[in-house]
């Protein structure tokens, strides 16, 4: 199933605190459901904001899911931006388009469809 990155970022610091706790309920029942993989705070900037990883069929179940989100009801999310992601390298190969392939061959097979070889000594 894809994997989809969704950012979230919350300028409004009270608000934030106001659903903080269903939010947290909404994010740990997502990830119940095998809908969420990941989520917590991105560490840059002023602004509170978030990096979700979520599992979803297609963008628009996703889309759909993410306005049930306590946050979204309530107008607490400032920017969002949703991403489809294919995880090739790392511990979610499985989860790619790759699956079951290793880095090498990946590699590999990547060079030799955009013609290009192996650099050495880079």
């Amino acid at each position: 199933m894809p994997l989809f990155i969704a950012t979230y970022t919350h300028p409004d610091y009270e608000g934030w605190k106001t659903y903080l706790h269903p939010h947290l309920e909404w994010i740990a029942a997502q990830v119940k459901c095998g809908t969420l993989y990941a989520s917590g705070p991105t560490l840059t900037g002023e602004t509170r904001s978030a990096a979700l990883l979520f599992n979803s069929p297609d963008q628009s179940t996703l889309e759909a899911t993410i306005t049930t989100d306590p946050y979204v009801e309530h107008g607490q999310v400032a920017e969002l931006t949703i991403t489809q992601w294919d995880p090739i390298f790392g511990m979610l190969n499985a989860e790619s388009t790759q699956s079951g392939k290793s880095t090498e061959q990946v590699v590999r097979e990547t060079l030799t469809a955009f013609g290009s070889s192996p650099q050495r000594g880079d």
